[in-house]
């Protein structure tokens, strides 16, 4: 009787789709088919030769970088990302977040455990919650592995990054994290997960304060990446 109750509410009252606002009736979807189709997939052929993991080259060591999607303004994804950040949509993080560990399911070395950038705690409480932990969620219900959510702490507010330089991002993000308790990813291989990469500015950042723990490996994956160097 629920199930029955469930199916007629959705007939009447459908989700819509988070870009467009068209209804959808797969209660697992967050877009049509039509702006799912225009969402602008990376189709990276591996991990190391692409233009993600570039970004990092002379940067960071990394052990692979992925990318879903390309970024682009005004596109379909920053319509997601923006209902994800501010309309209070955590199912658009979850629901990339799957997409992306279907991705990484076989990939080598296997991944131990998943870091989120974090959020300051004052921009955390006006959102509600940060963006990159619930793609992180997704990505550990495929992959299977846990989140470390309270090992990094951001400690510094700093600016929206949008409309500096790639070198006054940089600075902007000098000494903004804290570790605690770094020895417990001693011989681990981390993922840092984020919504979109950019320069790579604040993943950077977070990889330097991470770098110098015994055997670790850095691994990157993100939703969207600008399709520029």
């Amino acid at each position: 009787m629920d199930k029955f109750v469930t199916s007629f509410f959705n007939i009447l009252f459908p989700k819509t789709c988070v870009s467009c606002e068209n209804p959808i009736y797969d209660k697992n979807n967050i877009l049509c088919s039509d702006c799912f189709s225009k969402l602008g997939f990376t189709y990276y052929k591996n991990f190391v030769e692409n233009p993600l993991y570039e970004k990092f080259i002379g940067q960071a060591n990394i052990e692979y970088a992925y990318a879903l999607c390309y970024f682009y303004k005004d596109g379909i994804l920053q319509h997601c990302l923006h209902a994800l950040k501010y309309k209070g949509h955590k199912d658009v993080g979850t629901f990339f977040g799957k997409l992306i560990g279907y991705e990484l399911n076989d990939i080598d070395p296997p991944v131990d455990i998943i870091i989120p950038v974090p959020l300051h705690p004052k921009k955390e409480k006006v959102r509600g919650y940060n963006q990159a932990e619930m793609i992180a969620k997704g990505v550990s219900k495929v992959l299977k592995i846990p989140i470390a959510i309270n090992i990094i702490k951001r400690t510094k507010f700093t600016e929206t990054q949008t409309k500096k330089t790639k070198w006054e991002r940089y600075d902007n993000l000098n000494g903004v994290f804290a570790i605690q308790n770094s020895k417990s990813l001693a011989n681990k291989h981390v993922l840092i997960v984020d919504d979109v990469i950019t320069t790579g500015a604040t993943t950077v950042s977070l990889i330097d304060l991470l770098k110098d723990i015994e055997n670790i490996k850095i691994s990157v994956a993100c939703i969207g990446t600008s399709d520029k160097i």
